[in-house]
């Protein structure tokens, strides 16, 4: 309609239709009548219908209704759980999957009442993962979880690294998405983002591994068996780069991002006062074997212990992920051991380890989980629905072969995620 013809009319149409889509849910005569009297207001102290509807527009912006995404308990104070209502859900679905608001598809769905069943979900995460929208879950999860969004951040010495450049950066990225994407939704099995026997390379990265070119500028899928130097994430140089310092390596940073992200041990922040690696241009010796003497200090041994063994697995590539036999003129020892005993030499024994524990499993459902439901799992209090629901998660997505997206549709059919409580 016309705002200079249809007046008031016109703007309240505007509204009818913009607010449900804006707030996510059907919106009541009250609510339009509220917005409506920023027009009026207008229109009585002298400006257009059209500076009223702006107004009416900025306060739909600024709205709880807008900036939050609302979940109601009745009442609020209820530890009781109840199913989430068919508009919330309809946000819960679409801001997991695809990081943005719900189609028309997924709003018909919730006005008549079909997103309350198990075969419904299901349905739904089938047409969402097929679509193109789903490459948010790839970018967003992936650089939640595996740091991929740093990548664009993250700045090597340029004296010490001078052909690390933007094109090198953007094939890094290309690589840990690609990988990832394959699990996501290639069905490639989970524990293959750490045993993979093929990489995603261009001629830049190429070059960069050691790997004969491509031809191409775009990442082209390659194979990577017999190659004793690469396989998997743990030997892609984004996650390496970003685990790094800007000079030189990180065998702590290293470890620790292996802990945190891969087996969900949190390791906690350094105390006060710790001392310091000896980082002087006069200091001798490998940088293991400076770490190593730095362990030795009681108020480091604490986390060191658990840390280095893994990073010290990583040795072999330096600061930007190039492949390298030596340090400080000696051979790297790339041997280390996990925080349980178990042993290992070189990133590839390493991969292994982690893809076939347990913890991995269990990792992966607590991080996506986090990243579905907004919110970490409470996996302390014995009473909470998070500790059954994602251990229950974390058996089916092992025992069924790592499937990642029987690992989704499962968890958005969850009592957790299917329902909500309030607080006391």
């Amino acid at each position: 309609c016309n705002l200079t013809t249809g007046g008031a009319t016109c703007a309240r149409t505007a509204l009818q239709g913009f607010v449900p889509k804006a707030w996510r849910r059907p919106v009541t005569t009250a609510e339009i009548d509220a917005l409506m009297t920023a027009v009026t207001l207008a229109t009585t102290n002298g400006d257009t219908v059209e500076v009223g509807l702006k107004l009416a527009l900025r306060a739909v912006l600024l709205s709880p209704h807008f900036v939050f995404r609302i979940e109601l308990d009745t009442p609020a104070t209820s530890l009781t759980p109840h199913p989430v209502a068919p508009y919330e859900m309809a946000s819960r679905l679409s801001y997991f999957l695809w990081s943005t608001m719900p189609d028309d598809m997924l709003f018909a769905e919730a006005a008549a009442n079909r997103l309350g069943t198990t075969d419904q979900l299901k349905a739904q995460v089938d047409r969402m993962l097929a679509s193109p929208k789903a490459q948010a879950l790839i970018d967003n999860f992936g650089g939640q979880w595996l740091y991929t969004r740093m990548i664009a951040e993250v700045v090597p010495d340029s004296t010490l690294f001078p052909t690390f450049d933007a094109p090198l950066r953007t094939a890094m990225k290309a690589e840990a998405d690609l990988l990832l994407r394959d699990i996501v939704l290639g069905g490639l099995p989970a524990d293959k983002l750490l045993t993979a026997d093929f990489a995603y390379v261009n001629d830049r990265l190429a070059r960069h591994y050691g790997l004969p070119a491509t031809g191409s500028a775009t990442s082209t899928k390659v194979s990577l068996v017999g190659n004793s130097q690469r396989g998997g994430f743990l030997s892609q140089a984004g996650m390496l780069t970003v685990t790094s310092h800007q000079t030189r390596t990180s065998p702590v940073l290293r470890g620790k991002w292996v802990l945190n992200e891969l087996l969900c041990q949190e390791i906690p922040a350094p105390p006060p006062d710790i001392p310091v690696i000896d980082e002087a241009p006069t200091a001798t010796g490998t940088l293991r074997q400076r770490l190593e003497q730095h362990a030795l200090k009681p108020e480091c041994a604490v986390c060191h212990v658990r840390m280095d063994p893994i990073g010290f697995g990583l040795e072999n590539y330096d600061p930007v992920g190039v492949y390298r036999a030596m340090d400080a003129g000696a051979v790297i020892n790339s041997t280390g051991k996990l925080p349980d005993g178990r042993q290992f030499s070189g990133p590839k024994e390493l991969s292994a380890l982690i893809a076939s524990d347990p913890a991995f499993a269990a990792c992966v459902t607590q991080k996506l989980y986090t990243f579905a439901l907004g919110r970490a799992p409470d996996l302390k209090t014995a009473t909470h629905m998070d500790g059954p629901t994602v251990r229950s998660l974390a058996d089916g997505f092992r025992s069924g072969g790592y499937n990642f997206k029987d690992l989704i549709a499962r968890l958005v059919t969850s009592p957790t995620f299917v329902n909500r409580r309030g607080e006391p």
